[in-house]
This record gives structure tokens, C-alpha cells and sequence, in this order.
């Protein structure tokens, strides 16, 4: 501007244009002035605003160097100073106090964890420990330094390490923490369990930078489990191993929750099947007939209270479509938290051939019962104890003159004149006394509608299982109209020629007339008296000639009870001889006697009387062979339920109820005699298994192909082989010491080895084999079977503790063994 006022007056632009270098310097000059003017301004705008933006960094980041100094160029710029300076000091003050904000948490941080009772680390990727608390360290015997660099994978067990390691490697942002539970090795050596919750700290890439972990010691936890597992363990082997039916049912579900081996064995369904007919499994395999009994039986197990029993029989049917008889027991097993049903535990057991023996006998006592009814004669029972009636019959009731009802539960005291009641108590008291069968020829007795009436009457003692009378059998037959009739008869016989008799011989062999009519006088000259007690003078005036052959046919008709018929020559004093027949029917008498009922006449003059006597022989035929047919027939029903009772179904040999029966029998036989007993018991090897691969029909047919063969080798009629229970035998051999039943054993063994039969599912060998327990004792009061039985078991035990497919004598070394056991 100056230039261009002062240029005219000085001639200025006249030089300029003449001089070239001049112009030069004139123009860099002009140029130079404003732009350095600019530069100048632009550094003092620039210049506070750089502090201000280094200072909005540092209070950014959280820092802060020195106050922003004031003196500026522009007054704006002097007040955002002045704020931000405000604003750093207030940042600097809040930061002072977060660092003893900070500084105070991490010590009650520390403190705290250190406190803790629970293991708190924490670890690199790799698991190197960057911290532990106190906890920690104690529990691996070191100390924090010693902790702090080691890995923690290095104190984990074998077993655990890889699972860990799949679950850190499987850690993400999104899922950052998992749970495990490991063994762990502690101070001195011990062996730990510990539950870590472990969380993973990731960077903004999603990098894994720190492992935390929080541990809590489980050891005392897993060894309760452990033990709880080892004693479920053994209840399930105990409840495996029984052959009892064993069962859960859930009331609450309505169906079986559990059941054990012998139902899958026993009704041949698995334990899935039965779990799965779920709420109709009743409806399924029980009998039509007994279902609304077992659903009643569920519903009342609602009303058990803890311990009480609910027990009840019923059918149900198994996989092979036969109907099986069960005796279940029930008690409560759980209860809900309101105190409501939840389980039953249940027991069942096979009473199969018990119901059918029941069944049997009583079909056999209803027959029984109906012959008894129908019987002519009078038949009552009467308890023991009291003498009070407990049966009687149709005859007997229309004989007093009672009805069956107002007769049972009553004594004779109730139904007879005292006199006449205390004689019947009396002779009933002398029977059960001595315990030997009464007959009675005569007994009077007051009936309430017929008057006095005599009869003939048996009283018989029944025992029970020791010998103790319990009750008293009487049959008493009504022969009032006999004796009456016999009276008619001897007033008769006075006016019939020859003799109506009773001849009787002895179990002695003597003889003699019980009776005899007045026509004995006219046919051997002597007297019914004289002959009461002996027949010598009978004997006296037969023909020499006749003697032989006459007793002959006495001894033929008493040994075959056949009707005797002879003729033969009496001869009298005076020189007269005459011919009679003599024909009569025997009968065998409860001594052992023979009693003949018969006539004698003379043939000569009473041939007109032979029709008569022979009609009454074929009618004491007649009577005498339905007699014996009855007796037959009773025969028959008293072995076949002898066989029902105590013969096994399956193997045919005697069964357990039988062993019990005979072993107590032979204890009692042998400890009067001091001689001894051997017990042998044995079982098939691995026999589950071999039901397993052939099936239970397979295993049927083995044991009864067992049963046959070794029942060859006990060959004495003494020895007694019974199926003592599933696939175990014993054998009793009384009169037998050790040496001799290793002889028996070796016998058995030999059998079985040559029945051959295949066991492919035997771990011990390709064939069936036993292993046998081995007991001898000498009998005596003061000790029972139970001491053989239980003997012989840990023998057996023993063997199969052993190894198997061997014999275990029983001594007093192996008692001590099982009772360190």
C-alpha cells in the first residue's frame, strides 16, 4: 500500500520497469511481508489449540501432565483452558480416590478369598497358576510360591485329565464355563475328589486370556456315595440272589418299578416286559378269578401302616401259558412327603404244588367225607383236650336224635344223662391215656327220641406229628335190633337141630366158641360153657380119622379168609357116630385173630336147613367184598397223596418237605443207637448260565436227567436223594461215617460226568458239573439236623468259593475260616 501511494511522487514504477533486479527483490519483498504476517498468526491460533487437543487425550485416557497455561491469544480459547484445567484437577482428585477405593477392595478381596474354605485359583490357558488361596495350598501340602507357576492339570488323576481337556478346549464368549468333577492327588499322597466350576476370560478377539476357578472338596461326599453304591450293590445282589419272588410295585404310577431274577426265572417274562404292561399287568397274568381279590389287596394297601403285612394267594399265569399259585407279602416300602402310598415291597412265593396237594386232598377228604356220611354206622370225632364233638355223621345223627348242628362244639354232658356221660368220659380218657384202639361188645346210651339203644363201639386214638393224642375216633354200630334178633335166634335155635356158633382162633392159634346155641348138646355132648374158653372138649370126640384134614381146612380158611365148608364124623361115648357139615365165614379181628361165623348140623336129619345157612354165607361174601373194595380204593388215595406231598413235581425224587421230614426222623433213630450221619449237598455249577444259552425247558430236562443219575448211585434203601431247592440235591446217608460218603460222593461225581451233558456257557469246563459239601455227625438230644444242614452248606460254599467242580469236607477249621470271613 505504501508503494503504491508513494510510487508517482518518486518515479518509482519508471525505475522499476527499467531495473530488472530491483523488480525482483520488489516483488519477493511484497510477497514475503503477508505471508510471514500469516504464519504468525496461524501459529498463535494453532499452538493452545494442540495443548487443548493433547490435553482432551490425556484426560481420555485418564491422565493428566500440567495445567494448561492461560495466557492466550483468544479469550475462547483461554475459557475451554480454564474448563479443561477445572476438569483435569476434579479427574485427578477421583482418581486419587479410586485408587484407595481400589487399593482397600483388594485387600478385603484378598482377605476374603483367603478365608474361603473352598479352592479359588486362578490360571493361564495352559492352566499355570497365577494364584491360590490359602485352602488350596494347604490341600496339596505347599505354599503359595511353590503353587504359583505349576499347572493344575499335573494334580488331576489319569482318568480325568482328558475329559478337562476336551471341556477347555470347548470354551467360547458364549459359553465360558463348565463343571467338573475329578480326583486329585493332595499332601502326602492322599487321594482327593474336587467339584470345579472354572470360567473362562476372553479378550475383544474372542481369545482365551485367564482361566478362574472355584473348588469345593467332595471327598467325604463321594466316599458316602461310594458306600452307598457298594451297600446297593449288595442289597441288589442279595435281592438278585434270593429264589424268593422279590418286587417294588409304585401305587402312585400304578405298576411294578422293580423286580428281581427269580420272577424273570419263575414266570419267564423280563423284568422290561413286566415294567412295561405298566397298570394292566395284573389284569394280564392273573387268574380271572382272583383278580377282584388282588385289586381289593391294592386297594387296602393304602390302609397299611410301616411294618404291617398284607398277605394273600393267588394264580397267575407265566410266559409258557400255565397257571402258577403265588403267597405274596407286602409291606410299605416308601411314602410320599404328605405321608400318602408311594412303594410296596413285596416277597412272593411258589406254592404251586402245595395248593395242588391242598386241592387233592381235599377232593380226597370230600370223598372221604362222603363214604363217612354215608356209612350205616355212627362215626363222631372228638377233640382231645375237652371231649367236645367236632364231627359226626348222618347215621350218628339220626341214631341220638340230634341234628349235626346242636351236636358239634358240645360234650356228652350236653346230650347225655350225667351217669351215662361220665362213663362215656371215663372210657374215653383210658383210650387217649394209653393210646391203644377200645372195642367196646356193649355200650347203653340214651337217645333223645329211640329210647335206649345198645352199641358196638370202636374208640380210636389219632396222634399228631410227636405222637400227642389230639383227637378221638369213634364208630359205633347200633345192635339193638341184633341182639334182639339174637335173642330171637338162640330161642329159636333151642327149637332148630344142629349148632349156631362162633368159633374163634386165637392170634395164639387156641380156639374156642364165643357163643354157641343149645344145639352144641345134640352134635358133640357138650355144653356152650364148657367150650366158652376152649374147644378141648370138642376136640375129644372127633373122629381120629378126621382130625388132620379138619384143621386143614381151619388154617386154609383162616390164611386166605375164605368161607370154610367141611364134613367130618363125630363120635360120642356110648359108640354113636354121626356125619355133620359145618360151614361158616371168617373174619379177621383187629389182635390179629380169626372169628368164624357159621352152623353145624347133622346132614343127615337137616338137610332142610342148608339153603338158609348158605344164603347167609354169600351174603357175608357180598358184605366182606365191598368192605375190601372201600379199603382198596382208600388204599389208593392215602399213597397218591403220600406222593403229592412229598414228591417234587419236576425231578420225581423226593422233595424238600420229604429231606426235612426223614433227616429229622434218622437224627431221632440214630441218637438212641450212637451211630452216624452223613449229609451230602450239592449243586450244578454256573446252572443260571446254562439257563441263560438253552433256555428253561433245557434247564428242566437237566435237572431231572441229574436226578435220574445220581439216584443210581444211592443205592442203599436207607439212603434218601431229594431236590433240596433250584439246582441243589441233598443226600442222606444215615449209618455212614466220612469215609463212606466220600464213596457215595465219588459215585455222584462219577454220574454226572457220565451223563455228558453239554454247558457251553460254563467258564469251568464244556460239560455239567457239581461242587458238593461234605458233614458227618453222631446224633445226639443235644443238638438238631440244623447243625448238619448249615455244615454241610459252608462245605458247599466253600467248594464254590474254591473254584468249583469240587467236594468240601466239612471240619472245624473251616467253622474258624467262615467265621473270619
Amino acid at each position: 500500500m505504501v508503494l503504491l501511494l508513494l510510487a508517482p511522487q518518486l518515479d518509482f514504477f519508471d525505475q522499476l520497469n527499467n531495473n530488472v533486479p530491483l523488480f525482483l527483490v520488489l516483488g519477493i519483498v511484497i510477497f514475503l511481508i503477508p505471508t510471514l504476517a500469516s504464519l504468525y498468526i496461524a501459529w498463535s491460533v494453532i499452538k493452545p489449540l494442540r495443548q487443548l487437543v493433547t490435553a482432551s487425550q490425556s484426560l481420555a485416557g485418564g491422565g493428566w501432565q500440567r495445567p494448561l497455561s492461560e495466557p492466550m491469544a483468544f479469550a475462547e480459547i483461554q475459557q475451554l483452558a480454564k474448563a479443561i484445567n477445572a476438569m483435569a484437577l476434579r479427574l485427578q482428585q477421583t482418581l486419587e480416590q479410586d485408587r484407595e477405593d481400589f487399593q482397600g477392595s483388594k485387600e478385603l478381596y484378598q482377605q476374603v478369598v483367603q478365608n474361603q474354605t473352598d479352592f479359588i485359583l486362578r490360571s493361564q490357558p495352559d492352566t499355570t497358576i497365577t494364584f491360590a488361596n490359602d485352602a488350596l495350598c494347604q490341600a496339596l501340602g505347599l505354599s503359595l510360591a511353590e503353587v504359583i507357576g505349576l499347572q493344575w492339570l499335573d494334580f488331576i488323576s489319569e482318568e480325568d485329565l482328558n475329559i478337562v481337556l476336551e471341556k477347555i478346549a470347548s470354551l467360547t464368549p458364549e459359553e465360558p464355563q463348565f463343571i467338573n468333577e475329578n480326583q486329585d492327588q493332595r499332601a502326602g499322597g492322599v487321594v482327593g475328589y474336587t467339584q470345579w466350576i472354572n470360567r473362562g476370560i476372553f479378550n475383544d478377539n474372542g481369545q482365551l486370556i485367564e482361566i478362574q476357578s472355584v473348588g469345593r472338596d467332595i471327598s467325604t461326599l463321594k466316599e458316602t456315595q461310594l458306600a452307598l453304591k457298594q451297600s446297593q450293590k449288595f442289597i441288589e445282589s442279595i435281592a438278585e440272589a434270593t429264589p424268593s419272588l422279590l418286587y417294588i410295585y409304585d401305587h402312585v404310577k400304578q405298576s411294578n418299578a422293580y423286580s428281581n431274577r427269580s420272577v424273570g426265572e419263575f414266570l419267564g417274562y423280563s423284568p422290561e416286559e413286566i415294567k412295561a404292561m405298566g397298570a394292566s399287568l395284573f389284569a394280564n397274568i392273573c387268574h380271572p378269578e382272583d383278580l377282584p381279590r388282588i385289586l381289593a389287596a391294592i386297594e387296602n394297601c393304602q390302609k397299611l401302616r410301616d411294618g404291617e403285612i398284607l398277605e394273600i394267594e393267588y394264580r397267575v399265569r407265566d410266559a409258557r401259558q400255565q397257571w402258577r399259585w403265588l403267597l405274596s407279602r407286602d409291606l410299605v416300602f416308601t411314602r410320599t412327603e404328605t405321608g400318602q402310598l408311594w412303594q410296596t415291597l413285596g416277597t412272593a412265593q411258589d406254592i404251586t404244588q402245595r395248593k395242588e396237594a391242598e386241592i387233592e386232598l381235599q377232593k380226597i377228604k370230600t370223598f372221604l367225607a362222603s363214604i363217612v356220611e354215608n356209612i350205616p354206622d355212627m362215626v363222631f370225632v372228638k377233640d382231645a383236650e375237652n371231649l367236645r364233638f367236632l364231627e359226626l355223621n348222618k347215621a350218628g345223627a339220626n341214631l341220638i336224635g340230634y341234628t349235626k348242628e346242636e351236636v358239634l362244639g358240645k360234650s356228652d354232658y350236653d346230650l347225655f344223662p350225667q351217669e351215662q356221660a361220665e362213663w362215656f368220659i371215663q372210657e374215653d380218657q383210658k383210650v387217649l391215656l394209653t393210646g391203644k384202639v377200645k372195642d367196646i361188645p356193649r355200650e347203653f346210651i340214651q337217645t333223645s327220641h329211640g329210647g335206649v339203644r345198645i352199641l358196638h363201639t370202636k374208640k380210636i386214638p389219632i396222634a399228631d406229628e410227636v405222637g400227642r393224642a389230639k383227637y378221638l375216633l369213634g364208630i359205633s354200630d347200633d345192635i339193638t335190633e341184633l341182639l334182639e334178633s339174637e335173642q330171637r335166634l338162640q330161642e329159636l335155635a333151642r327149637h332148630i337141630p344142629g349148632v349156631i356158633y362162633q368159633f374163634r382162633m386165637r392170634p395164639n392159634g387156641t380156639f374156642h366158641f364165643p357163643y354157641a346155641s343149645e344145639g352144641i348138646r345134640d352134635i358133640y355132648g357138650v355144653t356152650p360153657e364148657e367150650v366158652r374158653d376152649n374147644s378141648d372138649a370138642i376136640l375129644a370126640v372127633l373122629h381120629p380119622d378126621e382130625l388132620d384134614g379138619l384143621f386143614q381146612s381151619i388154617y386154609t380158611s383162616a390164611a386166605n379168609l375164605t368161607p370154610w365148608y367141611y364134613e367130618y364124623r363125630v363120635c360120642f361115648p356110648e359108640g354113636r357116630v354121626i356125619w355133620v357139615l359145618g360151614y361158616a365165614t371168617p373174619q379177621r379181628e383187629s389182635d390179629g385173630g380169626t372169628i368164624w361165623h357159621g352152623y353145624i348140623k347133622d346132614i343127615t336129619e337137616q338137610k332142610a336147613k342148608e339153603y338158609l345157612l348158605i344164603t347167609e354165607k354169600e351174603r357175608a361174601e357180598n358184605a366182606e367184598k365191598i368192605l375190601r373194595k372201600a379199603q382198596i380204593r382208600l388204599e389208593r388215595f392215602n399213597k397218591k397223596l403220600s406222593y403229592l406231598v412229598d414228591i417234587d413235581g419236576l425231578t420225581k425224587i423226593p422233595n424238600r418237605r420229604c429231606f426235612n421230614v426223614r433227616i429229622k426222623q434218622e437224627w431221632g433213630r440214630l441218637s438212641r443207637s450212637q451211630q452216624p450221619l452223613s449229609l451230602i449237598l450239592f449243586d450244578i455249577d454256573y446252572f443260571k448260565n446254562y439257563n441263560d444259552c438253552y433256555g428253561h425247558p433245557q434247564g428242566d430236562n437237566c435237572l431231572i436227567r441229574v436226578a435220574r443219575g445220581v439216584r443210581r448211585s444211592v443205592s442203599r434203601p436207607v439212603d434218601l436223594l431229594a431236590r433240596f431247592g433250584g439246582e441243589e440235591f441233598a443226600i442222606i446217608l444215615p449209618e455212614t461215617d466220612g469215609e463212606g460218603a466220600l464213596l457215595v460222593m465219588q459215585k455222584v461225581v462219577n454220574a454226572i460226568a457220565q451223563l455228558a451233558i453239554a454247558h457251553e456257557a460254563s467258564p469251568i469246563g464244556a460239560q455239567i458239573t457239581i461242587s458238593l459239601g461234605i458233614s458227618t455227625q453222631f446224633p445226639s438230644k443235644e443238638n438238631s439236623p440244623r447243625t448238619l444242614i448249615e455244615q454241610a452248606d459252608r462245605a458247599l460254599y466253600e467248594a464254590k468259593r474254591r473254584g468249583r467242580n469240587q467236594y468240601v469236607v466239612w471240619t472245624e477249621e473251616l467253622e474258624g475260616e467262615s467265621s473270619l470271613s
